[in-house]
């Protein structure tokens, strides 16, 4: 996902309600939802001054145990992320996260029962061919029994929809439950196996990651910092919006850019070229500038964007080429040659 998805926008709603949440015009990269978030500030009613004062706060015994119980529950539930080993928290277990994938793909069925193209169409074989790959490589490569296990115990299912490339822009996802779903608005923008192949490894990442436990663990944190600072300033508006601006927008920008890193590395593992991802995104930048704004608005919407900017991402791409050639001549790609590699497949779907 390269966008806010829609399955975190229904568990994450309540947890959000005293955010003001914002809008972008598109989503430039495959986002859940059809807008990004732009910035909105809330009116300040005239609260009376707070009673509560930095000092007495931080020095108030019941809040030093609240802080160091905090403390101890953040290193206790510190999780290494595979493939980039960043250490995140996550204290949410994973058998909720396969629940919320299971919740939201029926809602997404739901909503575009009358849209997915049927199986028999050859777009199918295509993208089984590459999650097969892409699902062998992940599994071969990873370090964590846990991981491998449950990317083999889940259903992987491919929907295709067709969409009105005027009106949906361009999107693809993968549930953690394992439910595939492609826009058909995004294959021209993909272009070739390789674009889709781009895609696919990017989304599979964030589910590698369990990027979905991360952002719903920090979600009380950022409720708890918010009531904190409204405690102490007795305004709203403007620190909801400095935790969605300084926090909540760049740790999802984070997560974005190491799903790029992961993705590439797989790319890499299975012998692609990788300056393909670089080309991808240069198609997706023509289509955004074709679409966005610039200038100052460009600027804002990248401080409010759950996504980096699409020229950093090439930057960063570019700038991991010399560590995913070494993994590529390693495994002896340019001795022996792709075809060799796609032999290196495991069957994932069709398992009922």
């Amino acid at each position: 996902m390269f966008r806010s998805r829609p399955f975190m926008a229904s568990v994450m709603a309540s947890a959000r309600t005293n955010l003001k949440r914002t809008a972008n015009r598109f989503p430039s990269r495959f986002q859940y939802t059809p807008s990004r978030h732009y910035a909105s500030y809330r009116r300040f009613d005239n609260s009376p001054t707070p009673s509560i004062t930095l000092t007495n706060f931080l020095y108030n015994r019941n809040n030093i145990y609240l802080g160091l119980g905090l403390v101890a529950v953040y290193v206790y539930n510190l999780d290494e992320a595979p493939f980039t080993h960043r250490s995140r928290f996550i204290w949410i277990p994973y058998w909720l996260e396969r629940k919320i994938g299971d919740y939201s793909y029926q809602q997404i069925l739901y909503q575009y029962q009358n849209d997915i193209v049927p199986s028999s169409d050859p777009l199918y074989g295509r993208i089984r061919t590459i999650m097969n790959r892409l699902l062998t490589s992940a599994i071969n490569y990873s370090d964590n029994e846990k991981q491998r296990e449950h990317l083999k115990s889940l259903d992987w299912t491919i929907h295709v929809i067709k969409v009105d490339p005027n009106k949906v822009p361009p999107n693809a996802f993968i549930l953690p439950n394992g439910k595939i779903f492609i826009f058909s608005s995004i294959l021209p923008i993909c272009h070739d196996d390789n674009g889709l192949a781009t895609v696919l490894s990017h989304e599979l990442s964030h589910q590698l990651a369990h990027h979905t436990l991360e952002q719903l663990s920090s979600q009380p944190f950022y409720i708890m910092l918010s009531a904190i600072l409204y405690s102490l300033t007795g305004t709203a508006g403007l620190n909801d919006l400095l935790i969605l601006g300084m926090l909540q927008m760049p740790a999802s920008r984070e997560m974005e850019s190491e799903a790029d890193h992961i993705g590439c590395e797989l790319l890499a593992r299975l012998c692609y070229d990788v300056q393909e991802a670089v080309k991808f995104w240069g198609r997706m930048s023509d289509f955004e500038a074709r679409m966005n704004g610039s200038g100052r608005q460009a600027l804002l919407q990248e401080f409010f964007s759950t996504h980096p900017a699409t020229g950093k991402r090439i930057h960063d791409i570019q700038g991991w080429l010399p560590e995913l050639e070494h993994i590529k001549e390693s495994l002896g790609c340019y001795q022996y040659g792709m075809g060799d590699f796609n032999r290196l497949k495991t069957e994932f779907f069709g398992k009922k």
